[in-house]
């Protein structure tokens, strides 16, 4: 046996019967950790956007190793990850979300095991959530408005607001609808039931964040001889006599 095999024996049999210890000795992913337990940030440019969907892949987690590395999650940011054991790929847990409102960071903390031999690190992983333009939103997308017959300009009709509003207008020129969130009759003109009992309004809200985002709401104004509870319930009474007398015929 030469030398240099009975120098490789040696040391196989020391690792043996004395075991060799395997070592994490530091990170390469998603950043570059010296040591085999620190902390990195990961840059607002690779951050991660608000509407991310579950399931996406949000860091690839990878420490050095002598052979082969196992990886858990020890702390997963309330939930919000997963992690493939294998490959150290963490993901946006099932039924979580992202949100910059109400968090800009998230912070995982994971653990890598030599395989070989048992040895830990653990890296501390900051990543940032990026904000996206949210359309606005009104608190009903159907609503249903009385007017009184002969309304006047100026009249109120109702007060439709929206979350993030801007601005907003509507399509029928009998009404306008400006930033108080006020329906009112347009200048110079006056509401008529016999001409046109019912008007459908549909009301845009836009954002003024970055690229403009619209939402909208639907509002059907009746114009009646009165307005209230009874007014109300009579129209529906009569809608349901039209479509009752309708069957019939």
């Amino acid at each position: 046996m030469s030398k240099g095999t009975l120098g490789t024996s040696l040391i196989v049999a020391l690792c043996l019967f004395q075991g060799c210890e395997a070592a994490v000795t530091a990170w390469t992913h998603p950043g570059t950790i010296a040591t085999p337990d620190g902390s990195f940030t990961i840059a607002s440019g690779d951050g991660k956007a608000e509407d991310t969907t579950a399931g996406t892949a949000l860091f690839t987690a990878t420490a050095t190793v002598g052979g082969t590395a196992s990886y858990e999650l020890v702390d997963d940011a309330g939930g919000k990850g997963s992690i493939v054991a294998a490959t150290g790929v963490v993901s946006l847990a099932t039924g979580q979300t992202l949100d910059y409102e109400t968090a800009t960071t998230l912070v995982f903390k994971v653990k890598a095991t030599d395989d070989g031999g048992g040895a830990v690190g653990t890296a501390t992983i900051t990543l940032p959530i990026t904000d996206v333009n949210e359309a606005p939103t009104y608190a009903n997308a159907q609503n249903e408005a009385c007017a009184v017959d002969n309304s006047a300009a100026d009249t109120v009709i109702g007060t439709y607001t929206a979350t993030d509003q801007d601005s907003a207008g509507n399509t029928n020129t009998d009404f306008t609808y400006g930033t108080d969130g006020k329906i009112k009759v347009a200048t110079s003109k006056t509401l008529d039931m016999s001409t046109t009992a019912t008007y459908t309004l549909v009301l845009h809200a836009t954002d003024d964040d970055g690229t403009a985002l619209t939402g909208s709401s639907t509002v059907t104004v009746s114009v009646q001889a009165a307005c209230g509870a009874g007014a109300i319930g009579a129209m529906f009474a009569s809608v349901l006599l039209a479509a009752i007398v309708s069957y019939l015929i």
